[in-house]
């Protein structure tokens, strides 16, 4: 087998020709198949699997060329692959990739066999998600996939993957090789993604595959200024310059970088790419946000990172905290970070006593000439009721002294004044709190959506970091935790499929627990993960973490109705024309209060779409009858989430049926009464009942495709008349007995005082 290899131009600085160049010939490049490292495995490959684990190794009797192939067997489905080692590239440059790959009792329709690439701002932290290179058709024998792929802004590495998605059986890989259609690139130079000009001008970095030792000019062009400087190349496989650009303000910039022969001619460009330089000053948020007064005397952490070219080695950073009259409570002093450094300043600050209220905290510098910025975070100190949940003993949230029936939508930020004004009570942050594994997190963002779901009276469902804890960066999830603990928005912490997709471990998660009692015992934690990867979860009675989890939940997404097979991990049952409540709620062993996720959501394919006004109502109103002690939507714009599409999705219809169930909060809350008795008795009917303060409910859902009238009885039913909640004429109940006509998947809800 000939092994990984990178193909770069032939002649001078063209493009085209295949030269061969091996990844043993640079130091940041990794070795091919052919050679076995004494683990077995292929040397300079690493083996990962993200769920089930599979066989690694080598194969000498299936092998389409030279000695070896690499062979991954998975006997459950998985992701499952061998991994290379990173590879310098340059954003906008095209790299072509192939291999030759043969498969063996792999399930028809059930996941990939695959070759992915994976771009990387640093060693360590991904640039957008994986970019699909080829997949393989399974025809049993060798056959070539292959694929060209753009490196993405920012990138500075690729990465190659090869091996099972979600699926299972044997692969064998052989041949697998790179073409660059460049020999000769240049890359702006970042730092956690940004572009930080030091006191020289502009980092840059050529990138020579071919050891070549021309003369060349590289320009950098920002607006009309453009930085020229002509470089002798050294024949180094990396060569650093600064190209002394001065107009660099905050904020996005547009820049373009490209490389001239001897003669002008251009030949290589980025064209115009954006990159984001910081401000001179940035203050992240508090460490925590917010102070509970009850916890001592108030103190925070601060964190700070410096861009500022013109400070020297008397420069200093004052950070400031001020009352809401502007006097000064305490101040703190110290000297810039080393520059070109990746950690931050860092203040500790404690002061004897604060009120509740809120205060300003200001980070300025001295020592420097001229204008320099000032920055500033805002901090409160609040009391503990205003930074508690209190799961009550019937599974509820109590907030502020009061009980909440959760009311949700998945990834809502683009809505949020909407879903208040609807009767949405909770907003669940997705993307938001998403966070790189080896990258500074966006707290900014986060912090400024939490703030503005406390000013709408919505609280917030929050996800932990978990690529942090997936990637073993402890310290850097407990900050998360730490920061955001006291914030008034937060509801609860959540964590996600990170079990049922393999990407945590169960001991993973315990950690998490562990770390949320410790650092923050005043909210509880909510699991819509599985106890094991879910290929494995055959009793969805016991699907749920239980020794882990304050509050469970899971998606439930049915519709269309049709014969189906289940997939538990889309919210799939096995279905037919019937509406069937999920089985993680109605058969569950867990005593712990359990959320469902109802569908708003379009499944991929030709015939699928979003419920119809009458489902959501059903499915609600089924769910509630079921015991369900929370009810959260999917609003994202991730594939088929209604607010790709709301009018198809019906997002107005869905507000007012949110609205609707809203103003039943006393009578969900409260303990669910006997259920009333269909009569004709039939299958395809559920009903449920409510009482408190002096009122009643009734919930009735014909969940079959034909019609039903009759009866529904209970002794709890009032003689005299019962309301419907949404249109009609009032319904005349007696002898514990209201007679209905339902149409298919009908729901009637009714009401009426004692």
């Amino acid at each position: 087998m000939r092994g990984f290899l990178f193909a770069v131009a032939a002649s001078a600085l063209a493009v085209g020709a295949e030269i061969g160049v091996r990844f043993t010939d640079g130091p940041d490049l990794n070795l091919g198949f052919d050679a076995v490292a004494p683990t077995g495995l292929p040397a300079g490959w690493r083996p990962r699997s993200i769920g089930a684990e599979a066989e690694y190794g080598v194969d000498t009797t299936i092998v389409r060329d030279g000695r070896y192939s690499a062979r991954i067997n998975a006997r459950e489905d998985t992701r499952s692959y061998f991994c290379s080692g990173l590879i310098p590239v340059t954003p906008g440059e095209r790299i072509r990739a192939s291999a030759w790959v043969r498969t063996a009792e792999v399930p028809a329709g059930k996941g990939t066999v695959i070759l992915i690439a994976d771009f990387l701002v640093a060693d360590h932290a991904p640039v957008g998600g994986p970019t699909k290179v080829a997949v393989a058709s399974q025809t049993g024998d060798w056959e070539q996939i292959q694929g060209t792929v753009t490196v993405p802004p920012r990138a500075n590495f690729l990465q190659v993957r090869c091996g099972f998605s979600y699926s299972r059986g044997i692969c064998w890989w052989d041949d697998l090789r790179l073409e660059a259609e460049q020999g000769l690139t240049a890359r702006v130079l970042l730092r956690d993604g940004r572009l930080v000009p030091d006191r020289t001008g502009v980092p840059v970095e050529i990138i020579n595959r071919r050891g070549l030792r021309d003369s060349v000019t590289v320009r950098l062009a920002h607006g009309r200024e453009v930085a020229a400087m002509t470089v002798a190349l050294s024949g180094a496989f990396r060569q650093r310059l600064q190209l002394p650009l001065s107009g660099l303000s905050p904020g996005r910039q547009k820049l373009s970088l490209e490389i001239r022969d001897s003669a002008s001619l251009p030949v290589w460009t980025t064209g115009e790419q954006t990159l984001l330089v910081p401000p001179g000053l940035t203050l992240a948020p508090l460490i925590p946000t917010h102070w509970v007064a009850e916890d001592g005397p108030p103190r925070f952490e601060a964190e700070v990172w410096p861009a500022l070219s013109t400070a020297g080695p008397a420069a200093r950073l004052v950070l400031r905290v001020l009352d809401s009259s502007g006097r000064e409570l305490a101040v703190s002093r110290q000297t810039f970070p080393p520059p070109g450094g990746t950690d931050p300043a860092r203040f500790a600050v404690q002061m004897p006593g604060a009120d509740p209220g809120d205060y300003r905290v200001v980070l300025s510098t001295e020592g420097i000439a001229g204008e320099t910025p000032t920055v500033e975070q805002p901090w409160s100190v609040v009391t503990r009721g205003q930074a508690r949940t209190i799961l009550r003993s019937d599974g509820f949230p109590e907030v502020g002294g009061r009980p909440v029936f959760p009311l949700g939508m998945f990834n809502n930020t683009a809505r949020l004044e909407e879903s208040a004004a609807a009767g949405f009570n909770l907003v669940h942050m997705y993307n938001a709190a998403r966070v790189e594994a080896g990258s500074r997190p966006d707290d900014q963002r986060l912090k400024n959506e939490l703030d503005r779901a406390a000013r709408l009276g919505l609280r917030v469902l929050l996800l932990v970091p978990m690529e942090f804890a997936a990637a073993g960066q402890w310290d850097a999830f407990t900050r998360r935790i730490r920061m955001f603990r006291n914030h008034p928005a937060l509801l609860a912490w959540d964590e996600e499929e990170g079990l049922a997709r393999g990407d945590l471990k169960r001991e993973d998660l315990r950690r998490i627990r562990r770390i949320l009692q410790e650092e923050d015992p005043h909210h509880p934690f909510m699991v819509g993960d599985a106890r094991d990867v879910i290929g494995r979860i055959t009793d969805r009675s016991r699907l749920f973490p239980e020794e882990e989890m304050d509050l469970g939940m899971w998606w439930w997404y049915p519709f269309p109705l049709k014969s189906r097979a289940a997939d538990a991990l889309e919210g799939i049952e096995a279905a037919g024309p019937v509406l069937e409540a999920p089985t993680f709620l109605t058969q569950r062993a867990t005593r712990k209060p359990v959320w469902v996720g109802i569908q708003a959501y379009r499944k991929p394919g030709a015939t699928e779409r979003y419920p119809t006004p009458t489902e959501y109502r059903a499915q609600a109103y089924l769910a509630l009858i079921s015991g369900a002690q929370g009810l959260m939507w999917y609003g994202g714009s991730v594939t088929g989430g209604l607010f790709l599409n709301p009018r198809d999705g019906h997002w107005e219809e869905l507000r007012m049926l949110v609205r609707e169930l809203y103003g039943l909060e006393p009578l969900l809350l409260a303990p669910a009464a006997p259920p009333p008795v269909a009569e004709p008795a039939t299958l395809t009917i559920s009903a449920g009942m409510r009482r408190a303060a002096g009122r009643g409910l009734l919930m009735v859902v014909n969940r079959g495709p034909q019609p039903w009238q009759g009866q529904i009885r209970s002794p709890a039913l009032p003689d005299g008349t019962v309301t419907p909640l949404v249109g009609g004429a009032p319904f005349k109940a007696k002898s514990g007995a209201v007679s209905l006509s339902l149409g298919a998947y009908e729901t009637c809800v009714l009401t009426w005082h004692d």
